[in-house]
């Protein structure tokens, strides 16, 4: 275990949580990690970060990182381009959804983030809307904590609060979270109100004002959380009312979490501007990208824009490893089969008093949890952090997002993984819930 002597600085950690004592991970093989000490985990979080979609320990990925150093260790983003940068960018111009054509590379999902906020303002810069700066997102998002991502930040809160003032121009909508919706309506009877008083937000924030509208096709700050299937298009429509882009943030759903390559191809809408990250080299080096349409990308002059990492031929050569990986094992297809399998065995678990809702979407999955089914009260994050606890000391790493415990396994998982975890949480739940006297 590591203790609070050490000299590395944890993110998101607590100094309590380490001086308890944290985990030390020494190697993954597949769906499983191992700690210091040698005792197994079933990773049913893909590195709780969700990135390693294809499972840990893949020598392909490996022998292409070195095979790729070998040959050009870096050259900068700058005036002069590589292969893998190429390479992957025609990969990924063939698989995001239309009309993405045009790729850049950066270090992560934040970066990514900020990339397309960028390509959204040069945008509009150049077709003389030189005013328009604010980016609309919603409560319960999360883009990254980078400077222009932050003031996206709508979840999370302390990551945004304790860092501002921010970059002004962040603005914040309701989000479509149903079982426990804003608004204290229904669905369908609600008529989707938290997409259409976009319009309202947007007639009071000035129209002239506005660069883009960014969100998660599912949103992790709830728990996996998957829209009404009106909601994209209605947002869709509002945005080209008023002339603004749709940035639709795949961080975490592309590259086959979601049981398709991209999570847009469930929306029914055209995206102006793409993010990914995590799944596009399953965490094996850092790699995020913005992707555009040709008509966000041709009235740019020159993108003035530079990180020294960016369309870094290393990270590149492994998003191009991995990608065949996905393809070739039919990955996204196991997600879509695998998490059906998974959410059956999730629904399971709704004769408990805690669980007030079961979904999902391929390979990611949420319980959410509540004090009073009828209600939806509430359910105290100590008490969801305790089950994530007691399925840890039974060796499966789970997390907990809102009022929910949440599920991305690698895309690999089999029936048998599932069926081996089921029952445990299960029984994770039961001996919380008489904790809690429920």
């Amino acid at each position: 275990m590591m203790k609070d002597d050490t000299h590395l600085i944890l993110h998101r950690t607590s100094q309590t949580e380490i001086r308890n004592g944290i985990t030390v991970i020494v190697k993954g093989e597949g769906i499983n990690v191992f700690d210091q000490d040698g005792k197994k985990f079933m990773d049913l979080d893909s590195g709780v970060t969700r990135p390693v979609h294809v499972g840990h320990g893949r020598e392909e990925i490996a022998k292409a990182v070195y095979d790729q150093i070998c040959n050009l260790a870096y050259f900068t983003p700058c005036q002069f381009a590589n292969k893998p940068a190429i390479d992957l960018a025609g990969i990924l111009a063939e698989i995001t959804p239309d009309p993405i054509n045009k790729i850049m590379f950066e270090c992560d999902g934040s970066e990514a983030v900020e990339s397309a906020m960028k390509l959204a303002k040069h945008y509009h810069y150049y077709q003389g809307d030189k005013s328009r700066f604010k980016v609309i997102s919603r409560k319960g998002a999360y883009h990254g904590v980078n400077g222009m991502g932050v003031r996206a930040l709508g979840t999370v809160m302390p990551m945004r609060q304790i860092m501002e003032p921010v970059a002004p121009g962040g603005i914040f909508a309701e989000s479509p979270y149903c079982y426990r919706c804003p608004y204290g309506l229904n669905y369908p009877d609600c008529e989707i109100k938290c997409a259409r008083d976009l319009e309202n937000i947007i007639e009071f924030e000035g129209p002239d004002q506005i660069s883009a509208f960014i969100g998660e096709p599912v949103q992790q700050g709830f728990g996996a959380y998957h829209p009404p299937k009106e909601y994209w298009p209605i947002v869709r429509e509002i945005c080209d009312k008023y002339g603004i882009l749709i940035i639709v943030d795949e961080v975490i759903c592309g590259f086959g979490r979601t049981g398709k390559m991209f999570a847009t191809e469930h929306l029914n809408i055209k995206p102006d501007i793409l993010t990914m990250a995590k799944g596009l080299t399953s965490g094996y080096v850092p790699l995020g990208a913005a992707g555009c349409s040709d008509k966000v990308y041709e009235p740019i002059e020159a993108l003035a824009h530079l990180h020294t990492y960016g369309n870094h031929p290393v990270s590149c050569a492994a998003g191009i490893k991995n990608i065949e990986i996905i393809q070739r094992e039919k990955l996204v297809d196991n997600s879509a089969e695998m998490g059906n399998y998974f959410l059956d065995g999730l629904r399971s678990l709704e004769k408990h008093p805690s669980v007030g809702e079961t979904r999902g979407t391929g390979l990611w999955l949420a319980v959410d949890f509540t004090t009073n089914k009828e209600t939806r009260a509430p359910f105290p994050v100590s008490n969801l952090m305790n089950i994530v606890a007691r399925a840890k000391e039974k060796g499966f790493i789970i997390k907990c997002m809102g009022m929910a415990l949440e599920f991305a396994p690698p895309l690999i998982i089999t029936k048998e993984n599932i069926n081996q975890f089921i029952p445990v949480l299960d029984e994770c739940i039961r001996e919380e819930e008489n904790a809690m006297g429920l």
